[in-house]
């Protein structure tokens, strides 16, 4: 009890720190070394995006619509045992309605960056918020698994449409040099979401249903899709300030170059390091962690679903911190990888066959650190993928690597589930050996991806 009161008054600490972060951040500051064009050089009277205040109004809405992404990513694994009761079903087909969200996201992803670039970013948030909120409102009629599964499939085609726009509409309202930071607030952002995804989304279940809940949540998106639509705007292109006598150069990425990126080893090697740990990190937060919790330690949904939160709490920490690690001390990046996988590898195996000697304290250390380090994972492998890709062709590899996770978290959530379904339930809940076996694949793909990250090279 005293450890999940703890966990409670951290989470609301790292909600003040954030909260404070974002209203007394230096970024709203102009300085003049980092205006991009002088006042002598710009045309009179020259719109700069960088000064109105209408992209706070772009980053708000985008922020709490990515909110939402985090949280559909991960709440079925605290109603687990509402909809197997609901819909009298079992893991395997579970885990495939679970894997629509991960499926129609990853393969969506190169009509959403073609299309923001011909309709705008805003525009396309909008819509896809659209079919997100329908989605929810289908989830909460849903009859039986088939329009379960179907609903989910909507939701991830709703969801996919936010993060790539939300890249493009940042570049065109914020500085580079604040980039980065609005970035890792919109992750921090998407990271709380998933935390409301656990406690209170299981509260709220155990209050009103889960029916009524995804109601609720399909209204609120659609609230959002209408603000998004009518209260936001783009930046078009044309207002751009150029200096007089210069022109807007068009450096596309060239085609050779694309492909030589294509067939790099280095570069497979990174994309399917990333599909198997961020895929099996996302199978246990947005599936199976709050079930097995329930099983390992006979506690309730409420309690294990605090438990759970612990593994989003711990990309919030770990994903900044180890990012500067990595930018202060001298230890090279492919180096750090391969540290943070042994670290991810460890955990995995310490939670699959010694559950019952970590216990509740031991299980809780294990998660938050097992947050941390996958957090700490997405920000140096990002790193590793910026160090070894032109500029020109960063948006280009990103969008190829993008689906990589997300089509990991599909497969491994239904080949785990078919797993779990060979053991029978015991109240509604599977039974350690279950877990046990389906984890055990988990741990020898962590296994796998540390093996092949010592193949990797450092860049000279």
């Amino acid at each position: 009890m005293r450890l999940l009161y703890k966990t409670d008054c951290f989470l609301w600490y790292l909600r003040a720190i954030a909260a404070a972060l974002f209203l007394f951040s230096p970024i709203n500051r102009v300085l003049p070394e980092l205006r991009d064009f002088s006042r002598k050089d710009m045309p009179e009277s020259p719109y700069e995006p960088y000064r109105d205040p209408h992209r706070w109004m772009v980053f708000s809405v985008i922020s709490v619509v990515y909110f939402f992404v985090y949280f559909h990513r991960v709440s079925t694994s605290v109603i687990v045992p509402d909809l197997l009761r609901a819909f009298d079903t079992h893991a395997t087909a579970l885990g495939l309605m679970s894997s629509m969200y991960f499926y129609i996201y990853a393969l969506e992803q190169p009509l959403v960056g073609y299309l923001t670039d011909r309709w705008g970013p805003v525009r396309v948030i909008g819509v896809w918020s659209l079919v997100a909120a329908a989605g929810c409102f289908m989830f909460g009629m849903a009859p039986n698994i088939f329009w379960a599964s179907v609903s989910r499939a909507m939701i991830g085609f709703g969801v996919g449409g936010v993060y790539v726009p939300a890249i493009k509409a940042f570049s065109q309202w914020f500085r580079k040099k604040e980039f980065s930071f609005m970035i890792g607030m919109l992750m921090s952002v998407g990271n709380f979401g998933a935390v409301i995804a656990t406690t209170p989304l299981a509260w709220s279940v155990d209050v009103w249903g889960w029916r009524i809940t995804f109601f609720v949540i399909g209204g609120i998106t659609l609230i959002l899709a209408f603000v998004a639509l009518v209260f936001t705007r783009d930046k078009k292109d044309s207002e751009t300030p150029v200096p007089p006598g210069k022109t807007i150069r068009e450096d596309g990425p060239k085609e050779s170059t694309v492909f030589h990126i294509l067939i790099s080893e280095r570069m497979w090697l990174i994309a399917t390091i990333f599909l198997g740990i961020y895929g099996t990190a996302l199978t246990l937060q947005g599936l199976w962690a709050t079930p097995f919790l329930m099983s390992a330690l006979g506690i309730t949904r409420i309690y294990a679903s605090k438990l759970n939160m612990l593994i989003p709490m711990g990309f919030i920490i770990g994903s900044p911190m180890i990012g500067w690690f990595c930018q202060h001390f001298s230890w090279s990046k492919i180096t750090t990888l391969q540290v943070i996988i042994a670290i991810y590898t460890l955990s995995w195996l310490g939670m699959t066959f010694y559950y019952s000697w970590l216990g509740a304290v031991g299980l809780s250390v294990m998660l938050l650190g097992m947050g941390m380090v996958a957090g700490g994972f997405i920000s140096v492998f990002w790193g590793v993928i910026r160090e070894r890709t032109p500029d020109k062709n960063m948006g280009m590899v990103s969008g190829l690597l993008n689906p990589a996770p997300f089509l990991g978290v599909a497969v491994f959530q239904v080949v785990t589930g078919a797993i779990l379904n060979r053991t029978e339930r015991l109240d509604g809940l599977y039974p350690m050996s279950g877990f046990t076996h389906a984890f055990s694949v988990c741990v020898v793909i962590i296994a796998v991806c540390l093996g092949m990250s010592f193949f990797l090279r450092n860049k000279h």
